[in-house]
């Protein structure tokens, strides 16, 4: 792939941003700047994907890339304030990666590995929470990080861990969406990584009541918070097996408009979603489950997605990248690295004792464990909902946090790409860029 072109366009955008921020004397008209920001990351960030593409990394990487530069903590041509009026998009696309995710799990297919998702969601979560707790307890107890005291470096320890179990669909679906890969690798990513996005959000708001309780501090939500995420799963699921019943009558009527038609059920499921206190993410699962499982329909939905959302694609991470917080990253790079570390060890562990116990091939938890590292948008609310929890220390512990999916998020998608391609299972012209 030549980089001339996507070089040109980078130089020549950036000149015209420069130029017009010049012109209107830093400040413009709110609708015009978030208009402006539209354009801009549209082009910024598909380029950048380019060049991304052409360093053998995910296009996701480039588009992640494109959003920190353009963010408010390089060259702040989008701010948060230009942002927030895009941050719909941030909603269609989690439905358009969910209703990708839903569309994959064949029942067919994943039925006869059921044994093996078990096995690896399990080992991964135990060993991840264990390895986590077992580095940042003593390290919060004997830096003094949180506040010196042992119950609260255990409790940090232990709402860390947590969250380090909760894994990206998002980034996992895109890359295998990029890459066209197919095989047991990659059913393993998607069926582990949907299964644990269920299990993760229950166990975190269980974590948040028990810690409440141990030390006595919070503002008393940590089990409603439970039964609050119990009632939205409830809700999500039967809302997303009544949107996938909705959908499949209308793809077997009909061949034409199918990328229309996807987006506006994504752009319908995320304002339902928003009115019953529902998850997007879960709802949309769940209707490409129906859809792909209980009609033959599902390659009309999987085709209509792939024909509609490369441009919400590149609005979507690019607005992840411009969100990240460099300032947490530069308070606490050391922390968050061994956050990092201590979180990829848990995961190639589990993943590979899972694979094992589950007789597989050692081979295929060798690559798979990669599409676990990225980290996105549940694990962000996550750290939010900790440092809001427990001011003070809750609010260092979520700046680390923060710090190390910021991280993950970037490294993540890279190393998966790579995984996928030596596993084979990436598109032909991926895999013979393997090395020998």
């Amino acid at each position: 792939m030549t980089w001339t072109r996507p070089v040109l366009i980078v130089f020549v955008l950036l000149a015209l941003m420069s130029f017009v921020y010049q012109l209107g004397g830093g400040s413009i008209d709110p609708l015009a700047e978030s208009t402006l920001a539209l354009g801009f990351v549209l082009l910024f960030a598909f380029s950048l994907g380019q060049m991304a593409l052409a360093l053998k990394a995910p296009s996701i990487t480039g588009f992640l890339v494109a959003g920190i530069l353009a963010g408010p903590f390089v060259l702040g041509f989008v701010t948060d304030k230009s942002a927030e009026p895009l941050q719909l998009v941030n909603g269609l696309a989690l439905s358009l990666i969910a209703f990708t995710a839903g569309g994959e799990l064949k029942i067919s297919r994943f039925m006869p590995r059921i044994k093996t998702l078990l096995w690896t969601a399990a080992a991964q979560f135990g060993y991840t929470f264990s390895i986590v707790f077992a580095v940042l307890f003593p390290l919060f107890y004997f830096t003094g990080l949180l506040d010196g005291s042992l119950a609260i470096a255990f409790c940090g320890a232990v709402l860390i861990s947590a969250l380090s179990t909760a894994n990206s669909p998002a980034t996992a679906i895109a890359v295998i969406t990029e890459t066209k890969s197919s095989g047991p690798v990659s059913d393993l990513i998607i069926g582990v990584t949907v299964l644990k996005d269920v299990i993760v959000v229950v166990v975190f708001g269980i974590v948040i009541g028990l810690i409440e309780a141990v030390i006595g501090q919070g503002k008393g939500m940590g089990f409603d918070l439970a039964l609050d995420m119990f009632y939205e799963i409830t809700i999500s699921l039967l809302i997303g097996w009544a949107a996938g019943a909705l959908m499949t009558g209308y793809l077997k009527l009909t061949d034409r408009n199918t990328g229309l038609f996807v987006v506006t059920a994504a752009l319908i499921v995320v304002e339902v979603s928003v009115a019953f206190h529902a998850s997007v993410l879960l709802i949309s699962m769940m209707a490409g489950f129906i859809v792909e499982n209980y009609s033959e329909t599902g390659e009309k939905l999987i085709k209509g997605i792939e024909t509609s959302s490369a441009p919400i694609y590149v609005i979507f991470f690019s607005l992840a990248g411009q969100g990240l917080d460099l300032n947490a990253v530069a308070s606490m790079w050391p922390y968050a690295l061994i956050l990092v570390l201590a979180r990829m060890a848990g995961v190639m562990k589990g993943t590979m004792y899972g694979v094992k116990k589950a007789g597989e091939p050692s081979s295929e938890g060798r690559h798979a464990w990669t599409g676990f590292v990225g980290q996105a948008g549940v694990s962000i609310g996550f750290a939010l909902t900790i440092g809001a929890q427990f001011p003070g220390w809750g609010q260092k512990l979520a700046t680390l946090a923060l710090a190390g999916i910021a991280i993950n998020q970037i490294i993540g998608p890279i190393m998966m790409k790579r995984s996928l391609i030596l596993a084979g299972e990436a598109s032909s012209a991926l895999v013979e860029e393997k090395p020998a």
